[in-house]
């Protein structure tokens, strides 16, 4: 159960490109498919690199009559893969317009093209035999900004929907049909068809701008950490 979700879960709807972060074991994955939850009960179908009870075969997520796809796409650790905002511009240009939902739990941070909506634990209180979980969420898009917080309570209410030793597929197939699926929505309104961009075509330009944005959040880490650090010394 979700307590003061609401106006979470309203940004959700209107940006559609979620990063789940926290450490390793800090209920991302079951994070998102709370969250796909509430999608799946409006008749939503479920696309996913883990292995999930709820998950749909890609044949059964079609466009439909309205061009919409109608689907939440969760890609487990997709930080991993999706280091390239061009890769990310491509497959969520349409989120709004095919109806789809990303949710991106990851340790490793995606690029910022990826990290719209971040959603991070910051307490948990399952060590005092509490099974209540606070987050905090923002969102950042150009000008706009907001941020907030929420709490869950009984995570393990998800437990035994998806498989939490699973390391999950690689998320090339679903990007593949995620690909496939613009394509086809462009094709309907008799638009060329775009291509997805591999780790091997992004070019030298792209990596060096992905370091230099890693590189400049680590120096502003450090002196947060630093500057926290020496005012406790004093």
């Amino acid at each position: 159960m979700f307590v003061n979700a609401e106006p979470i879960l309203g940004v959700l709807d209107m940006y559609r490109l979620i990063w789940i972060s926290g450490r390793f074991g800090g209920h991302k994955t079951a994070l998102a498919f709370q969250i796909a939850q509430r999608y799946l009960e409006r008749g939503y179908k479920l696309a996913t690199n883990s292995r999930c009870i709820w998950a749909d075969p890609f044949d059964n997520i079609q466009l439909n009559e309205k061009n919409q796809l109608h689907s939440v796409i969760i890609l487990d650790e997709g930080g991993l893969y999706f280091k390239s905002g061009r890769q990310v511009e491509q497959i969520a240009a349409y989120a709004a317009k095919m109806d789809v939902l990303y949710i991106i739990p990851s340790f490793w941070p995606p690029t910022k093209a990826a990290q719209i909506i971040n959603i991070q634990p910051v307490v948990s209180l399952k060590a005092a035999g509490l099974p209540v979980i606070f987050y905090k969420w923002s969102v950042s898009i150009g000008s706009f900004k907001d941020k907030g917080f929420f709490i869950w309570i009984n995570p393990s209410e998800i437990y035994g929907v998806y498989s939490r030793q699973d390391p999950g597929d690689d998320p090339d197939e679903i990007v593949q049909f995620l690909v496939d699926r613009a394509n086809e929505y462009r094709s309907r309104y008799g638009r060329k068809n775009s291509e997805v961009f591999t780790m091997e075509d992004i070019s030298e330009g792209d990596r060096i701008e992905e370091a230099a944005l890693v590189i400049a959040e680590s120096a502003d880490t450090m002196s947060s950490v630093f500057g926290r650090g020496n005012k406790r010394r004093r």
